[in-house]
Protein backbone atom coordinates (compact mmCIF):
# COMPACT_ATOMS: atom_id res chain seq x y z
CA UNK A 1 0.00 0.00 0.00
CA UNK A 2 2.71 2.41 0.82
CA UNK A 3 5.05 1.62 -2.49
CA UNK A 4 1.68 2.41 -4.27
CA UNK A 5 0.93 5.78 -2.44
CA UNK A 6 4.86 6.71 -2.76
CA UNK A 7 4.80 5.70 -6.83
CA UNK A 8 0.92 7.78 -6.97
CA UNK A 9 2.73 10.58 -5.57
CA UNK A 10 6.08 10.42 -7.73
CA UNK A 11 3.70 10.78 -10.68
CA UNK A 12 1.61 13.65 -9.65
CA UNK A 13 4.70 15.50 -8.70
CA UNK A 14 6.60 14.19 -12.36
CA UNK A 15 2.79 15.26 -13.98
CA UNK A 16 3.07 18.94 -12.26
CA UNK A 17 6.24 19.28 -13.17
CA UNK A 18 5.98 18.42 -17.08
CA UNK A 19 2.51 21.00 -16.86
CA UNK A 20 4.70 23.44 -14.97
CA UNK A 21 6.72 23.36 -17.51
CA UNK A 22 4.59 23.41 -20.97
CA UNK A 23 3.32 26.64 -19.11
CA UNK A 24 6.53 27.80 -19.34
CA UNK A 25 6.75 27.23 -22.88
CA UNK A 26 3.46 28.72 -23.78
CA UNK A 27 3.97 31.82 -21.92
CA UNK A 28 6.99 32.75 -23.76
CA UNK A 29 5.08 31.64 -27.34
CA UNK A 30 2.21 34.11 -25.84
CA UNK A 31 4.67 36.84 -25.15
CA UNK A 32 6.88 37.20 -28.87
CA UNK A 33 3.37 36.73 -30.21
CA UNK A 34 1.80 39.45 -28.55
CA UNK A 35 5.60 41.79 -28.64
CA UNK A 36 5.17 41.02 -32.66
CA UNK A 37 1.63 42.37 -32.83
CA UNK A 38 2.92 45.76 -30.76
CA UNK A 39 3.79 46.22 -34.75
CA UNK A 40 0.19 47.71 -36.16
CA UNK A 41 1.94 46.18 -39.50
CA UNK A 42 1.10 42.98 -38.36
CA UNK A 43 -2.47 41.61 -38.28
CA UNK A 44 -2.46 38.24 -37.01
CA UNK A 45 0.51 35.81 -36.35
CA UNK A 46 0.58 31.77 -35.58
CA UNK A 47 3.41 30.28 -33.61
CA UNK A 48 3.78 26.57 -33.52
CA UNK A 49 6.90 25.28 -31.03
CA UNK A 50 7.95 21.99 -30.87
CA UNK A 51 10.12 21.09 -28.09
CA UNK A 52 11.16 18.05 -25.84
CA UNK A 53 8.51 15.82 -28.38
CA UNK A 54 5.70 18.25 -27.32
CA UNK A 55 3.78 20.27 -29.42
CA UNK A 56 2.43 23.78 -28.89
CA UNK A 57 0.99 26.90 -30.37
CA UNK A 58 -0.30 29.97 -29.86
CA UNK A 59 -2.61 32.50 -32.29
CA UNK A 60 -3.49 35.53 -31.67
CA UNK A 61 -4.49 39.14 -33.65
CA UNK A 62 -7.05 38.72 -36.34
CA UNK A 63 -6.83 37.57 -39.70
CA UNK A 64 -9.57 40.02 -40.81
CA UNK A 65 -9.00 43.77 -39.92
CA UNK A 66 -12.15 44.32 -37.04
CA UNK A 67 -13.02 41.12 -37.80
CA UNK A 68 -12.10 39.22 -34.21
CA UNK A 69 -11.34 35.83 -36.55
CA UNK A 70 -8.67 34.22 -35.00
CA UNK A 71 -6.33 32.42 -36.52
CA UNK A 72 -6.41 28.44 -35.22
CA UNK A 73 -4.36 24.91 -35.47
CA UNK A 74 -6.78 24.46 -38.82
CA UNK A 75 -6.11 28.05 -40.33
CA UNK A 76 -4.45 27.10 -43.93
CA UNK A 77 -1.43 29.50 -45.06
CA UNK A 78 0.21 29.48 -48.09
CA UNK A 79 3.97 29.10 -46.64
CA UNK A 80 5.87 29.70 -49.68
CA UNK A 81 9.26 28.70 -50.14
CA UNK A 82 9.41 26.45 -47.11
CA UNK A 83 7.62 24.55 -49.69
CA UNK A 84 10.94 23.28 -51.14
CA UNK A 85 12.14 21.61 -48.09
CA UNK A 86 9.26 19.46 -48.31
CA UNK A 87 10.05 18.97 -52.44
CA UNK A 88 13.73 18.11 -50.61
CA UNK A 89 12.45 15.32 -48.74
CA UNK A 90 10.38 13.66 -51.51
CA UNK A 91 13.78 13.67 -53.62
CA UNK A 92 15.87 12.24 -50.76
CA UNK A 93 13.25 9.73 -50.34
CA UNK A 94 13.01 8.69 -54.41
CA UNK A 95 17.32 8.47 -54.16
CA UNK A 96 16.94 6.35 -50.58
CA UNK A 97 14.54 3.90 -52.50
CA UNK A 98 16.69 3.30 -55.64
CA UNK A 99 14.68 5.79 -58.22
CA UNK A 100 17.84 8.64 -58.96
CA UNK A 101 20.81 9.41 -58.42
CA UNK A 102 21.22 13.08 -57.25
CA UNK A 103 24.57 13.31 -59.21
CA UNK A 104 23.23 12.25 -62.25
CA UNK A 105 22.17 14.49 -65.25
CA UNK A 106 18.76 15.88 -65.13
CA UNK A 107 17.81 14.33 -68.65
CA UNK A 108 18.10 10.83 -67.69
CA UNK A 109 14.65 11.35 -65.69
CA UNK A 110 13.40 13.71 -68.38
CA UNK A 111 13.38 11.75 -71.96
CA UNK A 112 16.42 14.29 -73.15
CA UNK A 113 14.17 17.03 -73.44
CA UNK A 114 16.50 19.30 -71.86
CA UNK A 115 19.66 18.29 -73.93
CA UNK A 116 21.09 22.10 -75.04
CA UNK A 117 20.77 23.24 -71.28
CA UNK A 118 22.02 19.79 -69.71
CA UNK A 119 24.44 18.06 -72.28
CA UNK A 120 26.01 15.29 -71.21
CA UNK A 121 29.62 16.88 -71.70
CA UNK A 122 28.27 19.45 -68.99
CA UNK A 123 25.19 18.56 -67.55
CA UNK A 124 22.77 19.57 -64.79
CA UNK A 125 22.51 17.59 -61.82
CA UNK A 126 19.81 16.89 -59.27
CA UNK A 127 22.05 17.80 -56.78
CA UNK A 128 22.91 20.84 -58.40
CA UNK A 129 18.88 21.66 -58.63
CA UNK A 130 18.30 20.75 -54.61
CA UNK A 131 21.10 23.20 -54.24
CA UNK A 132 20.69 26.31 -56.63
CA UNK A 133 23.70 25.44 -58.24
CA UNK A 134 22.43 25.15 -61.33
CA UNK A 135 22.67 28.60 -62.85
CA UNK A 136 19.22 28.82 -63.68
CA UNK A 137 17.28 31.81 -62.53
CA UNK A 138 14.98 32.48 -60.02
CA UNK A 139 11.56 33.15 -61.85
CA UNK A 140 10.06 32.70 -64.68
CA UNK A 141 10.02 35.88 -65.36
CA UNK A 142 13.83 35.88 -65.81
CA UNK A 143 13.38 33.62 -68.37
CA UNK A 144 11.63 35.96 -70.64
CA UNK A 145 7.93 33.42 -69.68
CA UNK A 146 5.24 35.67 -68.97
CA UNK A 147 2.30 34.64 -66.43
CA UNK A 148 -0.37 34.56 -69.38
CA UNK A 149 1.95 32.06 -72.07
CA UNK A 150 2.73 29.68 -68.57
CA UNK A 151 1.85 25.91 -68.77
CA UNK A 152 4.38 23.10 -68.58
CA UNK A 153 5.58 22.73 -72.29
CA UNK A 154 6.23 26.28 -72.61
CA UNK A 155 8.14 25.92 -69.12
CA UNK A 156 10.62 23.10 -70.30
CA UNK A 157 11.07 24.93 -73.58
CA UNK A 158 11.84 28.29 -71.89
CA UNK A 159 14.38 26.04 -69.49
CA UNK A 160 15.69 24.44 -72.55
CA UNK A 161 16.63 27.70 -74.66
CA UNK A 162 18.55 29.39 -70.94
CA UNK A 163 21.74 30.02 -70.97
CA UNK A 164 23.47 29.23 -67.75
CA UNK A 165 27.39 29.69 -68.31
CA UNK A 166 28.27 32.33 -66.60
CA UNK A 167 26.20 31.25 -63.24
CA UNK A 168 26.61 27.08 -62.73
CA UNK A 169 28.09 25.53 -59.97
CA UNK A 170 27.69 29.24 -58.14
CA UNK A 171 24.99 29.58 -55.52
CA UNK A 172 21.98 31.60 -57.10
CA UNK A 173 18.85 30.97 -55.63
CA UNK A 174 16.03 29.14 -58.05
CA UNK A 175 12.24 28.44 -57.99
CA UNK A 176 12.99 27.30 -62.07
CA UNK A 177 15.03 24.78 -60.38
CA UNK A 178 12.46 23.16 -57.62
CA UNK A 179 9.94 23.16 -60.28
CA UNK A 180 12.10 20.85 -62.68
CA UNK A 181 12.82 18.55 -58.99
CA UNK A 182 8.89 18.34 -59.20
CA UNK A 183 8.77 17.41 -62.81
CA UNK A 184 11.82 14.77 -62.24
CA UNK A 185 9.44 13.60 -59.28
CA UNK A 186 6.71 12.95 -61.54
CA UNK A 187 8.44 11.70 -64.46
CA UNK A 188 10.00 8.51 -62.00
CA UNK A 189 7.05 7.54 -60.12
CA UNK A 190 4.53 8.03 -63.20
CA UNK A 191 1.99 10.07 -60.90
CA UNK A 192 1.12 13.87 -60.64
CA UNK A 193 3.19 15.72 -58.37
CA UNK A 194 -0.14 17.26 -56.62
CA UNK A 195 -1.15 13.15 -55.88
CA UNK A 196 2.45 12.40 -55.00
CA UNK A 197 2.47 15.13 -52.73
CA UNK A 198 -0.26 14.61 -50.91
CA UNK A 199 0.05 10.46 -50.55
CA UNK A 200 3.83 11.12 -49.05
CA UNK A 201 2.60 13.76 -46.44
CA UNK A 202 -0.27 11.41 -45.41
CA UNK A 203 1.69 8.14 -45.69
CA UNK A 204 4.70 9.32 -43.61
CA UNK A 205 3.99 12.50 -41.53
CA UNK A 206 0.12 12.56 -41.11
CA UNK A 207 -0.34 15.50 -42.67
CA UNK A 208 -3.67 16.02 -43.87
CA UNK A 209 -4.50 19.26 -45.02
CA UNK A 210 -0.94 20.01 -46.95
CA UNK A 211 -1.35 20.66 -50.91
CA UNK A 212 -0.58 23.05 -53.75
CA UNK A 213 -3.76 22.93 -55.19
CA UNK A 214 -6.96 23.91 -52.32
CA UNK A 215 -9.93 21.54 -52.23
CA UNK A 216 -13.65 23.22 -52.14
CA UNK A 217 -13.52 22.30 -48.09
CA UNK A 218 -9.94 23.37 -47.40
CA UNK A 219 -11.20 27.07 -48.57
CA UNK A 220 -13.34 28.39 -45.25
CA UNK A 221 -9.94 27.84 -43.18
CA UNK A 222 -7.53 29.50 -46.33
CA UNK A 223 -5.95 32.92 -44.91
CA UNK A 224 -6.10 35.94 -47.14
CA UNK A 225 -3.61 38.39 -45.92
CA UNK A 226 -2.47 42.12 -46.66
CA UNK A 227 0.47 43.58 -48.62
CA UNK A 228 2.76 46.52 -48.57
CA UNK A 229 0.12 48.84 -48.72
CA UNK A 230 -2.37 47.01 -46.09
CA UNK A 231 -4.58 46.35 -48.97
CA UNK A 232 -5.85 42.52 -49.10
CA UNK A 233 -2.97 41.03 -50.90
CA UNK A 234 -3.38 38.43 -54.06
CA UNK A 235 -2.90 34.89 -53.39
CA UNK A 236 -2.45 31.16 -55.47
CA UNK A 237 -5.70 29.72 -55.03
CA UNK A 238 -6.05 29.38 -58.64
CA UNK A 239 -5.17 26.26 -60.13
CA UNK A 240 -1.31 26.22 -60.20
CA UNK A 241 -0.08 26.25 -63.91
CA UNK A 242 3.45 24.35 -62.99
CA UNK A 243 3.46 21.79 -60.27
CA UNK A 244 3.75 24.05 -57.94
CA UNK A 245 6.27 22.87 -55.14
CA UNK A 246 8.62 26.18 -55.37
CA UNK A 247 6.06 28.08 -53.82
CA UNK A 248 2.40 27.41 -53.62
CA UNK A 249 2.06 24.63 -51.11
CA UNK A 250 -0.70 25.61 -48.21
CA UNK A 251 -0.44 23.62 -44.70
CA UNK A 252 -2.34 24.20 -41.70
CA UNK A 253 -0.44 24.69 -38.43
CA UNK A 254 -1.22 21.64 -37.27
CA UNK A 255 0.49 20.17 -40.34
CA UNK A 256 3.51 22.13 -39.92
CA UNK A 257 3.73 21.32 -36.11
CA UNK A 258 3.45 17.05 -37.70
CA UNK A 259 6.12 18.63 -39.88
CA UNK A 260 8.67 19.67 -37.79
CA UNK A 261 8.26 16.60 -35.04
CA UNK A 262 9.39 14.89 -37.71
CA UNK A 263 12.36 16.72 -38.92
CA UNK A 264 13.15 15.95 -35.42
CA UNK A 265 13.75 12.39 -35.84
CA UNK A 266 17.33 12.48 -35.52
CA UNK A 267 17.90 8.78 -36.10
CA UNK A 268 15.27 8.63 -39.28
CA UNK A 269 17.42 7.79 -42.44
CA UNK A 270 15.29 9.89 -44.41
CA UNK A 271 15.79 13.18 -42.03
CA UNK A 272 19.64 12.59 -42.20
CA UNK A 273 19.88 12.08 -45.32
CA UNK A 274 17.54 15.34 -46.41
CA UNK A 275 19.54 17.42 -43.85
CA UNK A 276 22.82 16.60 -45.06
CA UNK A 277 25.17 19.30 -46.61
CA UNK A 278 25.48 19.50 -50.33
CA UNK A 279 26.72 22.49 -50.70
CA UNK A 280 28.56 25.26 -49.16
CA UNK A 281 27.78 28.93 -49.36
CA UNK A 282 29.92 30.48 -46.60
CA UNK A 283 31.54 29.19 -43.86
CA UNK A 284 28.70 28.72 -41.69
CA UNK A 285 25.96 28.41 -44.60
CA UNK A 286 25.35 26.04 -47.07
CA UNK A 287 22.72 23.72 -48.56
CA UNK A 288 21.04 20.44 -47.60
CA UNK A 289 18.15 19.10 -50.11
CA UNK A 290 16.83 22.26 -50.31
CA UNK A 291 17.08 23.33 -46.41
CA UNK A 292 19.99 25.87 -45.74
CA UNK A 293 21.97 24.75 -42.77
CA UNK A 294 23.56 27.06 -40.70
CA UNK A 295 25.48 27.55 -37.95
CA UNK A 296 24.41 29.90 -34.09
CA UNK A 297 27.59 30.73 -32.00
CA UNK A 298 24.94 30.18 -28.99
CA UNK A 299 22.78 27.60 -30.39
CA UNK A 300 24.73 25.55 -32.79
CA UNK A 301 23.92 23.91 -35.96
CA UNK A 302 20.24 24.92 -37.32
CA UNK A 303 18.28 24.33 -40.24
CA UNK A 304 16.15 27.19 -41.83
CA UNK A 305 13.96 28.45 -44.57
CA UNK A 306 11.71 31.37 -45.38
CA UNK A 307 8.69 31.45 -47.36
CA UNK A 308 7.07 34.67 -48.56
CA UNK A 309 4.84 35.90 -51.34
CA UNK A 310 2.34 38.50 -51.31
CA UNK A 311 -0.03 37.74 -48.77
CA UNK A 312 2.09 35.69 -46.13
CA UNK A 313 5.46 35.09 -44.48
CA UNK A 314 6.78 32.43 -42.11
CA UNK A 315 10.03 31.04 -41.30
CA UNK A 316 10.78 27.42 -39.84
CA UNK A 317 14.03 26.50 -37.91
CA UNK A 318 14.67 23.13 -36.82
CA UNK A 319 17.51 22.66 -33.71
CA UNK A 320 18.19 19.59 -33.76
CA UNK A 321 20.35 19.41 -31.28
CA UNK A 322 17.80 20.94 -28.55
CA UNK A 323 14.91 19.26 -29.74
CA UNK A 324 13.32 22.08 -30.75
CA UNK A 325 11.76 23.81 -33.69
CA UNK A 326 9.74 26.62 -34.56
CA UNK A 327 7.23 27.76 -36.94
CA UNK A 328 6.17 31.14 -37.27
CA UNK A 329 3.02 32.60 -39.94
CA UNK A 330 1.40 36.13 -40.37
CA UNK A 331 -1.04 37.40 -42.89
CA UNK A 332 1.16 40.73 -43.47
CA UNK A 333 3.68 40.63 -46.02
CA UNK A 334 5.98 43.83 -46.75
CA UNK A 335 9.56 44.13 -46.86
CA UNK A 336 10.91 44.32 -42.99
CA UNK A 337 8.62 41.05 -42.40
CA UNK A 338 11.02 38.18 -42.82
CA UNK A 339 13.66 40.36 -40.66
CA UNK A 340 10.98 40.72 -38.15
CA UNK A 341 10.17 37.54 -38.30
CA UNK A 342 13.70 35.94 -37.89
CA UNK A 343 14.53 37.77 -35.09
CA UNK A 344 11.15 36.76 -33.26
CA UNK A 345 12.00 32.92 -34.01
CA UNK A 346 16.03 33.42 -32.97
CA UNK A 347 14.76 35.19 -29.76
CA UNK A 348 12.19 32.66 -28.86
CA UNK A 349 14.72 30.05 -29.39
CA UNK A 350 17.51 31.58 -26.58
CA UNK A 351 14.52 32.20 -24.49
CA UNK A 352 13.11 28.47 -24.47
CA UNK A 353 17.05 27.28 -24.26
CA UNK A 354 18.15 29.52 -21.39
Amino acid sequence: MYKFLFGLLILIICSSETLAAQDLVEDKIKYSAAKLLQDKRFTSVSIGVVYNNKSQSEHLGELTRDQNNTPTDSTIYEIGSVSKTIVGLMIANAELEGKLDINENINVYLDNKLSRVSPANNPITIKQLLTHSSGLPNSNEDMGLAFNELNQQRFIESVNAYSIEDDKGQFRYSSVGTELLCYILEEIEGLPFEEQLTQFLNKNIEMKNTRVNLLPQNFPFFAYGYNTEQEIAKSHTAANKLWGGSGYIKASMQDLMKYMQFQLQNNNKLVQLSQSKLFDITETDGFGYLWILSQDPKLGKYIIHHGGVESTQNWMVIFPNHELAISVVTNSSFPETARILRELVMDLANRLLA
